[in-house]
Formats: structure tokens, sequence, C-alpha cells
């Protein structure tokens, strides 16, 4: 097995900058606090010279316009989970971890935190016991679905950034190992198990979670990384530190099992991310937003499904939360796409009150096998571009706006056909059908209102004397509907050569005793 370690040092402070820009200039005054000291700083923060552990009392002494946020153990569990459904598409084996002296290291869940309110308003609970966490994959059934291990990390690497975190990677044969080598540093990969075992030798003793205890009397007996540990005779490094320590380090080395709980995604998608500050306007909400689609993104590709509605919740103090439904012609899992449809949405959309939180939610998912990628252009990639191009238009102009005419089982010309909004790509294209071939051709074209014709010695006349050429079409049909219609229908040309649809009803109008009408022309 091949085991791959996400360790996210920074994650305290990552859920609250998910909703904010990190193009420089924009890093916020943020430091995560306890209550008294300071746990992380955002870089504007350190740059200025606040520091994790000094109080914050300091800390504003500092810089008086620091922003100051307790500790949310909710916002940080939510978002590892939603961090772990992210990484399901990359392969179904996902664990979380969580270092804490606890009968079972590397258990599945942090410690239950109090009841989430909004950033303001978060449990001010110490996390000590829970000081670093993450996530463990099983990638080697991966590796050739994504090109390798490098490959695969770097897309990991990729996706991971976009999503606003901060991680250290790490890769060994073990999970523990795998766990303990991206505690440590970022990038340590290692594939055979003497490799590993090398590897392993050179850390320090404190990347053992139960060495934290005794780490005085280590250090007294000179032990000072995992080499020196490993020499001490078993049976008494058992009886002096506890059977927990030499677990522990064995479960590192492959000596001991290590099962895991494996991480299942939930039936539905469900995120909200708390914004830092208020924002006035809707197209600040872009940034965040695109974050919550890369999260669908992902949970929709673990689970090999993707969506047509996505519904965006954008919430207030004092009204209603204002809701933003994204429709896609078809069904798809592609971040990009949905962001594209967002940005047009939000164009229109004005703030009654300033946000604070935003909400994703995704419920109706359809079946959605991965495409092949086409060098060349071919019948499916334009029906996307043409996908892509109603999309666009209906968030733009509205749903209702973007209209397809649709054939009608009616042989009266003007009731042949309707009108209706573009709700799904699949249903695009000629639909309905005749139930009887035509004896004439039929124009494109036809008038909004058929045009009165006068007669001159027995032949309609427009602009000039009428030459008929084919027909009569005779159509006798709505009685049903009150709007019957007893007409023959006629090919003409003009002077010019220019063909015409026209028909004389069998009872003439009775006002104006005429019966020659156009209706159409041909091109």
């Amino acid at each position: 097995m091949l085991w791959l370690g996400l360790f996210l040092p920074r994650l305290p402070i990552d859920v609250f900058l998910q909703g904010i820009d990190n193009t420089p200039g924009s890093d916020p005054l943020l430091a995560v606090c306890d209550r008294t000291k300071v746990l992380h700083a955002s870089p504007a923060a350190l740059a200025l010279g606040i520091r994790p552990g000094i109080k914050r009392a300091t800390a504003l002494a500092q810089a008086a316009s620091l922003q100051i946020v307790e500790r949310a153990p909710a916002i940080e569990q939510d978002a590892l989970e939603r961090l772990a459904s992210w990484a399901l598409q990359f392969t179904p084996c996902v664990s979380l971890q969580a270092s804490s002296l606890s009968p079972r290291p590397g258990s599945a869940t942090l410690p239950a935190p109090r009841a989430a309110g909004t950033i303001r308003r978060r449990s001010t609970r110490s996390a000590s016991t829970a000081k670093d966490f993450g996530l463990l994959l099983e990638i080697e059934p991966s590796l050739r679905l994504f090109g390798g291990r490098d490959a695969l990390i770097a897309r990991l690497r990729e996706g991971i950034a976009q999503l606003g975190f901060s991680a250290q990677l790490g890769c060994a044969p073990t999970a523990a190992a795998a766990w303990l080598f991206c505690r440590h540093a970022d990038g340590i990969l290692t594939a055979g198990q003497a490799h590993m075992n090398a590897q392993l030798a050179e850390l320090p003793v404190e990347v053992l979670d139960y060495a934290a205890p005794h780490l005085d009397s280590l250090q007294t007996l000179g032990i000072a990384n995992l080499r020196d540990l490993v020499q001490l005779p078993r049976a008494g490094l058992a009886r002096r530190f506890g059977k927990d320590l030499l677990g522990e380090l064995d479960r590192a080395l492959g000596r001991e099992p290590d099962p895991r709980i494996w991480f299942t995604a939930p039936e539905r998608f469900s995120a909200r991310l708390e914004l830092l500050a208020q924002v006035e306007h809707a197209q600040g909400l872009l940034f965040g937003a695109r974050r919550l689609l890369m999260q669908l993104a992902g949970w929709l590709g673990a689970r090999h499904a993707a969506t047509r509605t996505v519904q965006i919740r954008i919430e207030h103090d004092d009204l209603p939360p204002t809701i933003i439904e994204l429709r896609a012609a078809e069904p798809t899992r592609d971040a990009q796409r949905l962001s594209s449809l967002l940005r047009e949405r939000l164009a229109i959309t004005r703030l009654a009150q300033p946000a604070h939180t935003l909400a994703l939610h995704c419920e109706q998912i359809h079946p959605l096998a991965a495409g092949n990628e086409e060098l060349f252009p071919v019948p499916a990639s334009m029906h996307e571009s043409l996908g892509r191009l109603i999309e666009r238009l209906g968030a733009r102009l509205g749903h209702n706006q973007v209209q397809r005419l649709l054939l009608v089982q009616d042989h009266r010309p003007e009731s042949a056909w309707r009108a209706e909004a573009v709700d799904d790509m699949a249903t695009l294209g000629p639909t309905g059908q005749r139930t009887t071939e035509h004896a004439l051709p039929r124009p494109i074209w036809l008038l909004p209102r058929p045009v009165a014709l006068t007669e001159r010695s027995n032949r309609p006349y427009w602009h000039g004397p009428l030459t008929l050429l084919a027909g009569p079409e005779r159509i006798e049909s709505g009685w049903w509907d009150g709007a019957l219609v007893q007409r023959d229908y006629f090919i003409a040309s003009d002077e010019s050569g220019a063909m015409l649809w026209l028909y004389r009803e069998r009872v003439p109008d009775a006002q104006t005793r005429q019966g020659w009408f156009l209706h159409g022309r041909f091109g």
C-alpha cells in the first residue's frame, strides 16, 4: 500500500480566510486566539510581528486595527469533512486524522465542539486537545488513473490551494508514517520500506503523540530521534513510557496493524461559508462562492454524478436570505461552468442588506461518467458549447427569456408551432412531427398576420398581378377549439419572380367580400 498524509497546519485561520481573495494587498490583519493567546495569524499580521503564543493584549498593542476571532472547532470540523468529500474524487479510501492523546491514535473525529453560532459568537473552548489534524489517503490504486504519484500529488496541491487551505504532504507505505512525515515537514515522499525506515529514523522524537508527556525524560536519556528510540530495549521502553508509545512507533514502522475508519461522503451536499466581514455588493461574494462550487465539484466527482440545479443562499442579519438558483442546461460537475453562471447572476443581483454568510445546497444529482477529451471538435463538443451559451443567456436575461421553437401536430400553419423556455439540453433539437406529408412545400417565414389581397381579372393582386404555380392544398381544421379554418393554399410568384404562399378562403369574408390572403414568403 501507499499512503499520502495531508496535514493542515493553518486550518484554524484558513477557515476564516476562505471568502477573501488572496491577491496581494487583500490580506487582512487577522489573528485566531483562544481565551488568552494568539494561535494563528494572517501573513499581514505576521509581518507586523504578531506571532503565535503571544497574549491577546500584546497583539492588540502591536496592531490596533488587528481583527481577533475565537477559534471555531465546529467550523474546522465541517471544513475538514468537506475537504475529505472533495478528496474522494482521487481515491475512495480517505480517513480523517486527528493527533491527540487518546486510546486510539488516528481516530476519525476531532473533539466535539459546542453549538456553533456566528463568527462573533463562536465557542471559546481551547482546542489544544486536537492541535494537529488532516487527512490520510490510500493512493496506490489511483496512481495509474492519475498518471503516477507525482502527477496525483501535483493535482492535490493545486486543488487544495484553490480551495483556500495550506497543506503539508507526506507519502509512505504505512498510514502512521505518512502522517508523521507530513506533520514534520512538507514533501517527504518515500516508496519502499527501506527508504521509509531510513527517513523515520531521522525524525525527532517530538513527532510522536505519546512522547509528549515524556520529552524531559527522553532528553535526559539522550533520545533525540526515532533511531535512538528504536535502539532501546522494547520491554524497558514499554514499562517506562507506556505501551501506547511503543504501539505508535510500531504502527509507523509497519510492525502493528493500523485499521482506519473510512470517511463516507454525505448523500446531499451542503456547505456554509461565514464571511470575515459584511459584504455589501453581490459581486463581492463570487470569490467565496467559487470555492464552495469547487468543493461541490469534488463531491460530485466522488459520486460519479453531476447536477443541473444549485441553490446559493445569501444570509443577512435582519432580512430573509437572498436565494440564487443556478440552472444548467445539462447535468455538469464543472466548477468553472457553474462559476460563470454565478457571475452572470451576481452581476444583476442587488443585495437589500449586507451579507454575512454564504450557503450552498445541492440535492438533485444525475449519474455522469467521466468524459473523454477530443482533439478536434465533434458534435458532442458543439452541443456542449451551445448548452453553455444557453446557460449564460438564461442567467443574464432570465430563464424564461431563452426560448426554442417546437413543432405541434396541427395542420393550421399558425398553430403548428409554439415557443417555450429551454429547460433541458437533452431535449433540445427537433421535436414533434407531422401526421401527414404536405401536398405543397411550406415557407419558413410566415407573416405575423395574413395580409388581405385584392383580386383583378380573377387573379390575386399584390403590387402587381400574381401567377399561381401550384395548388391547391386544402386545409379544414380547428373546429374543436373555435378557430375553424377552411382554406385552399397556393404557391404563387409576382412579376419579379419572388415566391409567395397564399390562400383563398373557401367562404369569403362577409364584410370585405375578399377571399385571397398572403400568408408567407419563400426564401
